[in-house]
């Protein structure tokens, strides 16, 4: 009883239940309103969560959250169909059990987020602040409320940035064996844990050479359950690089301009008072090789994938950062300090 208490009453729950606040309420909307229907992303992660392998040559293999909503809405679907809203279009439960899966993967994203800006930070309000940012991202709300997978793959790649600054190596390995059934563009972050983890690189070979065994093992057994050629989907992939020209062209556009604006939003106004300081510079120097490259790679997925925001959105966590030390200059200001002190 008494670990259940310290549990609950942990620093880490209570950015876990704040987290999970502000999400719910914003990702219900979403998926109140949203018609899954039109969006091919949803249907193929419904249908395997119903175990119809039949999908997206290249969607299918991203099991772990529809199985998890599967499994909730085995137990508890008969209740979520009482409790559906009458307006709701599609299966109510189902949808259901995709938001409570991805309203806790974010919301314990969320935790690691507000970790990871406060070992940059080491200030509180800061800290809670930067993670204010990722938590009311645009696609913060769509990603927890709607039958997709993204939230594991946030999940995965906020621990890749902790484990790395942290130097945890459990972390890491965590990452490892998780990331590439979170999305398969996991292959642009291998690069930077294999370089960069405190980990001798004949041990870290061996644990991707495991973690690629267990994945293209568990690739062939759906291909062979939707009787697919298993060279297939790995040829969509690969074709994803053409979309690069399409892609600079779109970003290069103002549809593209307002896609990088919407990930930030007015958080980006913290710019000013950060050049006002003449410490921006020193806030992106701050900044380790490691992170530079994870920019790198999330806007080359940017580039090869048909939404530019939606890929983009993986940088909240190092703009988190950015802003909870930017807000941090501000809050040592002599003025603001003042103005604390009053109230």
């Amino acid at each position: 009883m008494k670990k259940l208490t310290n549990l609950l009453f942990s620093s880490d729950s209570f950015i876990f239940f704040i987290s999970l606040a502000v999400i719910h309420g914003v990702s219900f909307q979403v998926m109140d309103v949203l018609t899954v229907a039109n969006n091919p992303d949803s249907v193929t992660y419904l249908g395997i969560a119903e175990l119809d392998f039949n999908q997206s040559e290249i969607r299918r293999y991203r099991v772990i959250i529809p199985f998890l909503a599967g499994a909730i809405n085995f137990v508890f679907g008969n209740l979520f169909d009482l409790l559906a809203p009458w307006t709701f279009e599609g299966d109510f439960s189902l949808s259901m059990s995709f938001l409570i899966v991805n309203n806790l993967l974010m919301a314990l994203a969320g935790v690691f987020v507000f970790k990871y800006v406060y070992v940059h930070t080491g200030h509180f309000i800061s800290s809670i602040l930067g993670l204010v940012s990722f938590l009311t991202c645009r696609w913060t709300g769509v990603l927890a409320g709607t039958p997709l997978v993204d939230s594991l793959f946030v999940l995965v790649l906020v621990l890749v940035l902790l484990g790395l600054k942290t130097n945890n190596w459990q972390m890491l390995i965590f990452s490892i064996f998780l990331g590439p059934w979170a999305k398969e563009s996991f292959i642009f972050i291998a690069p930077i844990i294999f370089f960069y983890a405190p980990i001798k690189k004949t041990r870290m070979f061996f644990l991707f050479l495991v973690s690629g065994i267990l994945v293209f093992s568990g690739r062939f057994i759906i291909d062979a359950l939707s009787d697919t050629p298993p060279l297939l989907s790995l040829g969509k992939d690969v074709r994803h690089l053409t979309y690069i020209v399409l892609g600079l062209k779109r970003l290069f556009s103002f549809h593209g301009i307002y896609e990088v604006f919407s990930v930030t939003g007015f958080w980006i106004l913290l710019i000013v008072p950060a050049v006002l300081n003449g410490k921006l510079k020193s806030y992106l120097i701050a900044f380790k090789g490691y992170e530079w490259w994870f920019l790198v790679s999330v806007i080359f997925q940017a580039l090869i994938s048909v939404e530019i925001s939606r890929m983009l959105f993986l940088l909240t966590p190092l703009l988190a950062v950015l802003w909870g030390k930017v807000i941090r200059g501000c809050l040592e200001q002599p003025q603001l300090n003042k103005l604390f002190r009053s109230v």
